[in-house]
């Protein structure tokens, strides 16, 4: 004899929607826990990423090249090698270099910054985030900010 009750479609719908709402709060609450729990630095926090060799540099000439995953502007000058951030500090556009003027140039809203990654004119309000440089064994490195 079966003595289990069988389960009434109200008792079904109670569960489902109750079902609903604790996926919704997980879905919710997971990633505000994510956001506000502390990271986790792992490994050393300097990187250092080669931008080739040093004799594939022409004088003022540029290349960008990806610093733990930003962006990163270098620059062959005649004193050396120069690396800033290649974001510009206006509105995040990726700048880039003018060989004519000698500036580094952001082409979204006509800033440029000289080779100090100070602003010489437009709206970006900082200067550009320098990176080291180092030239080892004819390889030009250049090390995270």
């Amino acid at each position: 004899m079966n003595t289990e009750k069988p389960i009434s479609r109200r008792s079904f719908l109670d569960w489902l929607l109750g079902a609903g709402l604790v996926t919704w709060a997980v879905a919710f609450i997971a990633p505000v826990i994510s956001y506000v729990w502390p990271a986790q630095r792992r490994g050393p926090s300097v990187q250092t990423v080669s931008a080739g060799k040093e004799t594939d540099f022409a004088e003022w000439q540029s290349k960008i090249v990806a610093v733990n995953g930003h962006p990163v502007i270098v620059v062959h000058t005649p004193q050396g090698f120069r690396a800033f951030s290649a974001i510009c500090t206006h509105l995040g556009c990726i700048v880039g270099w003018d060989a004519a003027r000698k500036l580094i140039e952001c082409p979204c809203h006509a800033g440029f910054f000289d080779l100090t990654g100070r602003v010489v004119s437009g709206p970006p309000p900082r200067p550009l985030a320098e990176h080291g440089v180092v030239v080892a064994n004819g390889e030009v490195l250049v090390k995270s900010a």
